[in-house]
């Protein structure tokens, strides 16, 4: 990799540059309209689409649009906000797609190397994620203090994929053991695979990556191509 950067970070580069103009719901943490997986009449998992409302929800067989348009039968689940039904039970719905997401890496710990001691940095660094991901929705009651019963959605969400992108290293005589006699702030590529979690509107991951420095002390910075831990931050695109 030294002395040259692949093309697949040239487009990532390019992804992240373009997302900063990208308006998006940023809505997987909602339950909306769409097709998604469920067991409901003691079938296995099935995909079906799902139409929600203020208190009730409709779930239709899958189809093509002029299908599920021309389709008088669905099953009805009531979910009213402020009633518990009486014959009322925990229902999850699961999505699955691409991912796309803005991801900065809050922290890296990388490993000791060469005699230099583990390092724990906390660079400027930005990166588009790409993966495979699950969001899962579970319709459940809580009771108020005045026992009141109140609908809640839970969302959870995990993914798998890989990143690339920018971002900045401290370039000094202590990283490169001696071998320059000045100081200064690095742009580096950045790129590993990466793990995320979402909770609500909260997207976090832990990530593997490398650094790649794209200026002339390639040679001497001991952490070049070496693998770092992080845990990240995430915004969703898509």
């Amino acid at each position: 990799m030294s002395g040259y950067i692949k093309p697949i970070f040239f487009v990532y580069a390019s992804l992240l540059l373009y997302s900063c103009g990208v308006t998006g719901t940023l809505s997987k943490y909602n339950f909306a309209n769409g097709y998604y997986y469920n067991e409901l009449n003691s079938k296995k998992n099935i995909k079906y689409y799902v139409v929600t409302g203020s208190d009730s929800i409709k779930v239709y067989p899958r189809g093509n649009s002029r299908q599920i348009a021309d389709t008088v039968k669905s099953i009805t689940l009531l979910f009213p906000p402020n009633k518990k039904p009486a014959d009322f039970m925990q229902y999850k719905f699961s999505s699955k797609g691409f991912d796309l997401d803005v991801i900065s890496t809050v922290f890296k710990y990388r490993p000791a190397v060469n005699n230099f001691p583990g390092q724990l940095n906390t660079n400027f660094n930005g990166a588009i994620y790409a993966g495979y991901r699950t969001d899962d929705y579970f319709l459940t009651y809580t009771n108020t203090p005045l026992q009141v019963a109140t609908g809640k959605i839970r969302h959870h969400g995990y993914s798998v994929g890989s990143f690339a992108g920018l971002g900045a290293a401290r370039i000094d005589e202590y990283v490169t053991l001696n071998r320059i006699n000045y100081e200064y702030d690095g742009t580096v590529i950045t790129g590993g695979i990466a793990t995320e979690f979402g909770f609500n509107k909260i997207n976090f991951g832990l990530v593997l990556g490398l650094d790649y420095l794209t200026d002339k002390n390639r040679g001497v910075w001991v952490n070049e191509e070496m693998p770092w831990l992080g845990l990240s931050i995430g915004l969703n695109l898509n």
